[in-house]
């Protein structure tokens, strides 16, 4: 699993830290919420790396 680090957000002109991920006990077969969760997740982090990159460039 990829943890982003800390991103600027030129909006509010400040570093924000991603959330903390949930260490909690996981099943060897993650369950179909887990899942939707999770490419929830990845679909936020492109977003928001979009978004700053855009921001910055101009």
């Amino acid at each position: 699993m990829v943890t982003p680090g800390k991103w600027y957000d030129p909006i509010s002109e400040r570093w924000v830290a991603p959330r903390e991920c949930r260490s909690d006990v996981k099943s060897p077969h993650p369950t179909e919420n887990h899942v939707l969760e999770m490419q929830r997740s990845v679909e936020i982090q492109r977003i928001w790396r979009l978004l700053v990159d855009c921001c910055a460039s101009k």
